[in-house]
This record gives structure tokens, sequence and C-alpha cells, in this order.
């Protein structure tokens, strides 16, 4: 009983980090096809997250048209810009805390009704305090988005799958997608102009 070796706090860690687990393989990610989950992930992805990444790249030609001249309006947009992202770090640095409180799925539900109201909102702006309003609700909705989509990831599908549908399923997604109504966004644009063209993409969110 002097020789027996006590068990190793090591080996305990990497059994609970699964590296004793079967290797991830090209059939265990084609198992995300299947997953009625997984299709509902990417719905979310592209009709929300894209709508709005497409929305906010033209949102600065819309914010200065509602200042004197284009310089003031750029120098404002600047300045709440700047405001804005400083309030989002601080905001991303209490967002797990209140994903964890609330869930990852009322947590993007939470980002998307935000979203809906920003573009929805921008549709009916009328004056440059509202555009500044509404542009500030940027900085609550991408934490809310970020952390709520990690741990959604995590906690709904196979850890071993997270950087795959991460990269499949919300970045790449999203980017492709982006091209596709970049382009029908920016028809929309030149012919019934901003207001309506979000009122349409704010419905779609």
């Amino acid at each position: 009983w002097l020789s027996r070796p006590e068990s190793s706090n090591s080996a305990e860690v990497i059994e609970a980090l699964g590296a004793n687990r079967q290797a991830f393989s090209l059939r265990t990610a084609a198992e995300l096809l299947r997953m009625p989950r997984f299709w509902g992930f990417i719905v979310y992805v592209i009709g929300v997250a894209s709508v709005y990444d497409v929305f906010d790249q033209q949102f600065a030609n819309f914010f200065k048209s509602f200042f004197a001249s284009p310089q003031r309006g750029t120098e404002v947009f600047g300045f709440v810009t700047t405001g804005g992202e400083l309030l989002n770090a601080l905001i991303m640095f209490c967002a797990p805390a209140i994903v964890n409180r609330i869930g990852a799925k009322n947590a993007l539900l939470t980002a998307g009704m935000i979203m809906s109201v920003r573009i929805l909102g921008s549709s009916f702006a009328s004056s440059a305090v509202e555009v500044v309003i509404l542009k500030m609700l940027h900085m609550f909705e991408i934490p809310f988005l970020l952390v709520g989509t990690f741990k959604y990831i995590s906690s709904a599908f196979n850890p071993r799958l997270s950087a795959t549908l991460f990269l499949i399923g919300f970045n790449l997604s999203k980017q492709l997608s982006g091209v596709v109504l970049s382009a029908w966004v920016g028809r929309m644009y030149d012919t019934v102009g901003f207001h309506q063209a979000y009122l349409i993409l704010g419905c779609i969110t």
C-alpha cells in the first residue's frame, strides 16, 4: 500500500477537458445539418445580425442628412460613436453576468429586439436628437449579441463544435448573406429612400 499512487489531478483535468474523448471528425460536424436548432440559429443570424450589419453600413450617411452640413454631421457622428464605444466596452464587461442570469436565448432575443427598435425607429426619425438616441442603442445590442451567441453555442451544441459553429454558423453565414443583402438594400436606398428601406428591414428583423 506504500507504493500505490494517488489519483493525478492532471489526469482529472485532462478528462474534464475532453482530451480522452472521441476526436472531432467531419461526420460529427455533418450531424449539425440534421439539427433543427442549427438551422434556427442560421435563420437568426441572417435575419437579425446580417440585416442589422447591412443597415448599419449606410447609417452614417443617413445620420448626416439631419444636420445643416455634412461636415457638422460627421463631427457629431464621431463624438456619438466614440461615446457609444466607451459605453459599449463597459456594458460588455457586465454582459456575461447578465446573460448568465437571463439565459442565452433571452439574450439573443433581447439583442434582436433592440436592433428592431433601432431600425424601425430610424424609419420614423425626423430630428437630429432622435437619430443620436437611436445610434446610442448600438452600445446595448452588440454585447448581448456576441455574448449571447457564444453562450448559446456552448450550451445548445456539442462543445467540440464550438469553433466550427461560430465560424460557419455565425461568421460565414453572416458575411455571405451580407453580400447578397447589401446589393438588394442598396437598390432600395436608390429607389425608395432610407426611411422606407429601414421600415422594410425593421419588419424583417
